[in-house]
């Protein structure tokens, strides 16, 4: 059935995430929408000593050891404002009374600092020792050792990494995190002016690095220049008044009740002026740097063709899908996996009758889709706390530079209130429109996260973020939601058999370009052998993968990890194997590297029986 195949008529369909954090530190693993890292780390100021710890006193050990968590917790998440206010709606929730406010910095000096950081993180980690501890303090001291050490990896790679790209870089990112930026109260108001007051600045060092990485010869292609400047003139509105950088101000103003019209009137005038002074010239000078530039990326293909590219995306692979499978295993694990699912698909069309060809379901407005999913989903995954979710959409002039949709993480402390953006121009159907919803929301993103903060993790760990688990999760779930649309049972098969065959050749191109220095050539002649020919479309596929390595395969890569430990649960338990405890494990662990939960799993299984 290999006519049955199709990409979606947006290359970015389906690579929809959740918005935030991987403006973190801590090896990139922070980021939460495709996302980009600031790499803001700072040594925790530490005022326990760990170099005489005591083993004779497992309790005092363990104590010590969360108190090094959470000083280490509190030191990131102040490192950079965005962070901190989408992490904790209330700082002081988290004993943090006073904190600078600042995007971060972004240099070759602090960098330096940065890797002294980590090296000094890692070796007070292991003064501590986790057979003494409980469960989830071991999984906890492993995950964070795993985090610093896929930091460390990565650290010589620094210039590899890019900051403007244009499904998922900075220039388009930081206007949503700035309009969904909510006023709990004067304090945040007047850390959202600061803010403004240093895009110009923040943007300027986005610059250096840019210029830098074209001195090393790592600078991006020219249609990727050229698509990165699209995006920054649509942040630069003809009609400033009545731009969303204005409304959405004056909108989240009135969540301060005690304002009074003049103060509000203050507030307003300033947002403007710092508008006019510090954003929109902000992405002036960088649409000019970057012009400037354009013709220094004389790479067109995948990270193999640069010197050490290949060994960069390796770890950067390693880091960002929490596989420690090889290469070469993950592509045949792939293929395998698309193989079958295409015997298995030519046997469901067949069964297809001509009166389920009908797609139409019994619900269209995107709310009404999650509360039929949130009831789907009750028997096989466990009851997570009740949480509030508004659906919006993404504003008309963004909507040809955003992600087909993305779940806005909420705060650890204010979790019940959730939003989820739609974008109307990824001209979606119902059931595309179903399954991404089940994606972003339940029992995808939205739900993992409120479930996550439900479980009183160590703090540390909702910082750390892990692509594989989190948007290998939403895809595990969006395949599943197939059959949860109330389609025809052969229908919902076939689409989901469909579905995931789609996805595993984004994997396989990524791998291909990245890894085996597949040119566009090779990518036509791939997917040409799966009936998929229009040039224009392929295109559009090689450059969104050329510009954004690895990012596809958190996504499949974390999806098929799922499966392999679902596998392996059932092999194990046997007829004690039910979806309910599988997915009640899965979730109580928290985001991790999928060996770290392969290796806890039947501990957190037991816990859950």
């Amino acid at each position: 059935m290999k006519h049955f195949l199709s990409f979606p008529k947006s290359v970015k369909r389906k690579f929809s995430s959740s918005l935030l954090f991987p403006i973190y530190g801590l090896c990139g693993l922070l980021l939460v929408i495709g996302f980009y890292r600031l790499h803001d780390i700072s040594a925790p100021a530490s005022s326990v000593s760990y170099e005489n710890v005591q083993v004779t006193d497992p309790k005092q050990q363990e104590a010590d050891f969360e108190a090094y968590l959470n000083n280490l917790f509190q030191t990131q998440v102040t490192s950079n404002t965005l962070n901190l206010h989408y992490t904790l709606a209330d700082p002081s929730s988290a004993d943090i009374s006073s904190y600078p406010v600042t995007f971060g910095e972004i240099s070759s000096k602090k960098e330096s600092e940065q890797l002294a950081a980590l090296e000094n993180m890692k070796n007070e980690l292991h003064t501590f020792h986790p057979s003494s501890m409980s469960v989830s303090a071991q999984l906890a001291y492993d995950v964070l050792d795993d985090s610093l050490t896929r930091s460390l990896e990565l650290a010589p790679f620094r210039y590899y990494e890019e900051l403007l790209s244009s499904t998922g870089g900075v220039q388009s990112e930081y206007p949503i995190l700035l309009a969904e930026y909510a006023f709990h109260s004067v304090k945040d108001i007047e850390d959202y002016l600061t803010l403004l007051s240093q895009y110009d600045t923040f943007f300027e060092q986005i610059c250096t690095f840019e210029k830098e990485k074209a001195k090393k010869g790592l600078f991006m292609n020219e249609t990727a220049v050229n698509n990165v400047i699209e995006q920054c003139r649509a942040f630069v509105p003809e009609d400033s008044k009545n731009s969303f950088w204005e409304t959405t101000f004056q909108e989240r103003l009135n969540q301060i009740k005690t304002l009074s019209k003049k103060e509000k009137q203050a507030y307003i005038k300033q947002n403007h002026e710092l508008l006019q002074e510090h954003v929109y010239p902000a992405y002036h000078n960088m649409i000019a740097v970057l012009k400037a530039l354009k013709k220094e990326g004389k790479n067109n293909q995948g990270l193999c063709y640069f010197k050490d590219g290949k060994k960069y995306y390796e770890l950067l692979v390693k880091s960002t899908t929490g596989s420690d499978r090889s290469i070469p295993n993950l592509q045949e694990m792939v293929e395998k996996q698309r193989d079958k699912n295409l015997a298995a698909l030519t046997l469901a069309a067949s069964k297809l009758e001509q009166n389920t060809s009908s797609k139409t379901l019994p619900y269209q407005a995107p709310e009404d889709m999650l509360e039929h999913l949130k009831k789907k989903i009750k028997a096989a995954f466990p009851a997570a706390p009740q949480a509030n979710y508004t659906v919006k959409n993404v504003n008309e002039k963004l909507q040809d530079f955003m992600a087909p949709a993305f779940y806005l993480t909420s705060p650890m402390d204010r979790f019940t209130e959730n939003c989820i953006y739609v974008n109307p121009g990824n001209d979606y159907n119902e059931i595309e429109l179903f399954t991404t919803l089940a994606h972003e929301g339940y029992p995808g993103h939205l739900y993992q996260t409120v479930y996550s903060y439900s479980k009183d993790l160590l703090p540390i760990r909702y910082i750390l973020y892990h692509g594989g688990y989190t948007e290998g999760w939403a895809t595990y779930v969006e395949i599943l939601s197939y059959h949860y649309a109330g389609l025809d049972e052969n229908m919902a098969e076939a689409l989901m058999l469909n579905q995931d065959a789609t996805l595993s050749l984004y994997a396989t191109i990524d791998m291909g370009v990245h890894y085996d220095g597949w040119s566009l050539a090779d990518t036509v002649d791939f997917l040409g052998a799966y009936g998929i020919t229009t040039t224009s479309v392929i295109s559009k596929i090689y450059q969104t993968i050329i510009e954004n390595p690895a990012n596809y395969l958190k996504y499949y890569i974390g999806y098929l990890e799922f499966l392999s430990l679902k596998e392996q649960a059932k092999k194990y338990y046997g007829n004690d194997y039910s979806e309910l405890m599988f997915h009640t494990t899965i979730l109580n662990m928290g985001s991790a590297p999928f060996y770290l939960l392969e290796k806890y799993f039947v501990k957190y299984y037991r816990a859950a029986n």
